[in-house]
């Protein structure tokens, strides 16, 4: 697709969404002959409560209009609903498709020129719902890989507690130590540009 495009509005909108969330086929879950499914213990009601109270209010809702101060009064008034809702999708290990449906808001980028498809930076609002239940499925998946020792001491990103500041300190430790003693120190940096558009839709 080139990158200038011309029409409406709706039009080039619609064009920048067909560019970055190409349509594909939808595949069933693969699960090997030998490979079984354990079953996971229950959300417990500690879990639902430590979430839903880090969740920060403010934020846009998503094409559901239920923002997370709905949510809120929804669980301090009715907390096992949320409870038994999330227990039933991880019984059925069943990530709702509506949970996962997105409103997509392109923003201009500042200086750019409004005709090309990068000069749009896109943000999805997701249901607060599907939020919640990822960020206990995360917390889970974390424990475990935390639990059985799975991360690398050197991965800084996706990890609580970790950031680019960790990953600095520990570059530049590494760059006075080789110079403390004496030897030669080599730093390769790697970008890659436009880097989600480049990734195979179809693996994400």
């Amino acid at each position: 697709m080139e990158n200038s495009e011309k029409g409406t509005p709706t039009e080039f909108g619609l064009k920048i969404l067909q560019k970055l969330y190409p349509k594909i086929a939808p595949r069933a879950a693969q699960i090997q002959p030998n490979q079984t499914l354990l079953e996971e213990e229950k959300f417990s009601q500690q879990e639902i409560d430590e979430i839903v109270k880090k969740i920060p209010i403010g934020k846009a809702p998503g094409y559901d209009g239920s923002d997370n101060i709905i949510v809120k009064v929804i669980f301090n008034s009715f907390p096992s609903l949320l409870l038994d809702f999330f227990n039933k999708c991880l019984e059925l290990i069943c990530f709702l498709d509506p949970l996962k449906i997105g409103l997509v808001i392109l923003f201009h980028k500042t200086g750019k020129e409004e005709q090309n498809i990068k000069s749009y930076r896109p943000i999805s609002l997701l249901p607060t719902l599907g939020k919640l239940l990822e960020k206990l499925l995360l917390q889970r998946f974390n424990f475990q890989l935390k639990t059985n020792k799975r991360q690398h001491p050197q991965q800084y990103g996706f990890r609580e507690g970790k950031s680019a500041d960790y990953a600095l300190l520990h570059v530049t430790s590494l760059l006075e130590q080789a110079r403390r003693q004496e030897k030669h120190a080599v730093l390769i940096s790697l970008d890659i540009s436009g880097a989600f558009e480049s990734l195979q839709y179809s693996s994400i």
